[in-house]
């Protein structure tokens, strides 16, 4: 039977209306310390970060939503470029009256919380970028130009669509990466990844058409101090983040060895003690 999961029931969610009439949904843990809003990936939503938000509340005002065309935000046509994501982000914060955040993002949202960080230099008091969706083409097997052509967007979209056809139960058996996770006895993780895959839109391919930030761009632009994880790449790919990195003026890069892409999930316990670090140092 697939495992339900929610926030804490101490915790909060809610609705805030950012530009052109757009909803985002958050869960809100309410706790006393400084703020940490959270940016999930691109077929995730807010709640799949629980796992990580719930060790963080006890120290953190911890903010986990859903960015447009995810979980239970609106969906529109457009808008989710790295311009508009960035926009969201900080409408949200406007919303809720949040000062003062340390921004938290993952891939796609790693890519969102390095463009607010440079759209608003002054609001972040901190910036955590986990695998940041801009540097994935430092990857040996994933070099040059990161936009999908048209036939690899719509193969996307019927991946998402082919999702969506089916009943969680269904998900957890038939889709790998799920079955993986049951299998690896993380039921709590897979189900909160199988009702993000059935509640993503396919108007979210637009991602992979608009593009990442651009660091030689952006990256000179972010002034609070920044932690950049990455996964465990190779020697060429190494360099190049370094020298990204390095245009951030307050910049710190860690490359985790023995992760992937998911680096709080394949090295949860090194990586949050570097996050704890880091947070307490800002």
């Amino acid at each position: 039977m697939p495992v339900e999961t929610h926030p804490p029931a101490d915790w909060t969610s809610g609705y805030v209306d950012v530009a052109d009439g757009v909803r985002l949904h958050y869960d809100r843990s309410g706790g006393s310390g400084p703020p940490l809003l959270v940016a999930h990936g691109v077929f995730d939503d807010g709640r799949c970060r629980l796992p990580l938000a719930r060790d963080l509340a006890d120290d953190y005002d911890v903010i986990c939503y859903d960015a447009r065309g995810h979980g239970h935000s609106d969906a529109p046509e457009s808008g989710y470029d790295a311009d508009t994501r960035a926009a969201d982000l900080i409408g949200l914060l406007e919303g809720l009256g949040v000062e003062d955040p340390t921004y938290f993002g993952h891939s796609m949202g790693g890519d969102t919380v390095l463009a607010a960080a440079a759209l608003d230099p002054g609001r972040p008091r901190a910036v955590v970028a986990v695998d940041p969706a801009c540097l994935l083409g430092h990857n040996a097997e994933n070099r040059g130009d990161e936009r999908m052509d048209d036939a690899e967007i719509e193969g996307v979209r019927d991946r998402i669509l082919w999702w969506q056809d089916h009943s969680k139960a269904q998900l957890l058996e038939a889709d790998d990466e799920l079955a993986g996770h049951v299998a690896a006895g993380d039921e709590e993780l897979a189900s909160l990844l199988a009702d993000a895959r059935l509640r993503v839109s396919p108007n979210i391919t637009e991602v992979f058409s608009s593009g990442w930030v651009d660091p030689e761009e952006t990256f000179p632009g972010i002034e609070a101090p920044t932690l950049v994880f990455r996964a465990d790449v190779d020697e060429e790919a190494r360099e190049r983040d370094r020298e990204a990195v390095d245009s951030i003026p307050d910049g710190r890069l860690r490359h985790v060895d023995d992760a992937g892409h998911c680096v709080f999930r394949d090295r949860r316990e090194f990586a949050t003690a570097e996050l704890r670090s880091f947070l307490a140092e800002v």
